[in-house]
């Protein structure tokens, strides 16, 4: 009997340890990308000597483009806060960029046209990318700065972000911060997620550079301000051209613009799968970048700071379901119905938002899941080679 048995127990035993194993790698993929990354940059920071910025005399010229789809609501507020920025009005201008907007977006504009602002309309849409394309031959300035229609500017941003990009002959980009607000206490979990977001970006920085700039707000030297694919993650590949071009691109983090939160996590879903989807692609065509004998330093960021976070359902899936088919035993059990709660009132969290009824950590569970999704259907897309090149304004 014990002859029959012994081959029945030894596989029982190996699938065991593949459950463990399955479980543990992925327990342990997601503390580190979600927690420990964080750590260990923060105390290598902590050790490391900082960069000195001083006070620039220099002034050099720069363009500002500002692509608009349909934000009559917000372009007039954008165009004030950068008539209000402390910068030398002679060394900046402002090229707003409309998409083939449909409402009073290129009236409000032309109201501001003999205020250093410039207006091309693009037609017909073809999205952000496509539309920074158009105007390269108008770019005659030192240095580009792309932003956000939707996004505030703090008059000191422009200012801040100089003067840290003259502060070094290897800074090719300088990338400021997105500070979210809400109008109101309906919060969709996404401000805590850009904090942290944020904090990441202060502690790549420090270690030698970003891998991805704020897309609201970063500064760049014209002749790294290329022709881009008209499908690509504006901030994230142009960020990659210049680490590949040998410089570096740093966080600014007192070079502020402000826009407001989402209410809804759901909101987020559908810019989410797009940005995620071209980042994968723009990732493939940068792909050397991820050669850790070549690039070790940009390598390890890019596979602890956005590889991990683009996989991140699959390694929630299999902890999931190695939990579940380990429940029986030991502690698994537990750990299964603490997943189950989770997930559970994170999808309850994005119905009710829907609907307008908050729940005390909703928010963020809402927003997590949101997220978890987002990048399984972008993994898809990017294995089915589907292609995003414009953007809808959410807010």
């Amino acid at each position: 009997m014990c002859l029959i048995d012994a081959p029945f127990d030894q596989q029982k035993e190996n699938d065991l340890m593949i459950l463990l194993t399955i479980f543990w790698l992925c327990v342990a993929a997601l503390s580190y990308h979600v927690l420990f990354y964080g750590v260990i940059l923060y105390l290598i920071n902590l050790i490391k000597k900082r960069t000195k910025v001083g006070v620039a005399d220099d002034y050099p010229s720069i363009i500002v483009l500002c692509a608009a789809f349909n934000e009559e609501k917000a372009i007039e507020e954008k165009i004030l806060s950068f008539l209000a920025l402390d910068y030398p009005a002679d060394r900046i201008r402002m090229i707003v960029i409309s998409d083939d907007s449909t409402d009073a977006t290129n009236e409000i504009v032309s109201r501001y046209t003999d205020r250093n602002i410039g207006l091309v309309i693009q037609k017909p849409r073809a999205g952000k990318q496509t539309a920074h394309n158009l105007v390269l031959p108008c770019l005659d300035s030192d240095y580009v700065l792309s932003t956000d229609a939707n996004t505030i500017f703090d008059p000191s941003s422009v200012k801040l972000l100089v003067r840290r990009m003259l502060s070094s002959d290897d800074i090719g980009m300088v990338s400021g911060e997105l500070r979210l607000f809400s109008r109101s206490n309906r919060r969709s979990g996404e401000g805590l997620y850009w904090r942290y977001e944020s904090f990441l970006k202060r502690m790549d920085s420090g270690l030698r550079s970003i891998i991805c700039a704020t897309g609201a707000l970063f500064l760049i030297r014209r002749e790294l301000f290329t022709v881009i694919d008209p499908h690509s993650p504006d901030d994230f590949e142009r960020t990659l051209i210049v680490l590949k071009q040998g410089y570096r691109a740093v966080y600014e983090p007192r070079a502020r613009v402000f826009e407001e939160e989402t209410e809804r996590a759901s909101e987020e879903i559908s810019r989410k799968i797009r940005i995620i989807s071209q980042e994968w692609s723009a990732m493939k065509r940068h792909a050397v970048l991820l050669n850790p004998v070549k690039h070790p330093i940009t390598s390890f960021t890019l596979y602890s700071h956005k590889i991990l976070r683009w996989l991140f359902f699959i390694f929630v899936a299999g902890a999931l379901v190695s939990s579940a088919l380990l429940a029986d035993r030991y502690s698994f059990g537990l750990m299964l119905v603490l997943q189950l709660l989770a997930y559970g009132m994170g999808i309850l969290g994005l119905i009710l938002q829907d609907k307008g009824i908050r729940i005390p950590g909703g928010g963020l569970l809402a927003y997590y899941i949101a997220m978890v999704y987002s990048s399984a259907v972008a993994f898809k897309n990017f294995l089915m080679n589907k292609n995003y090149g414009m953007w809808k304004p959410v807010r």
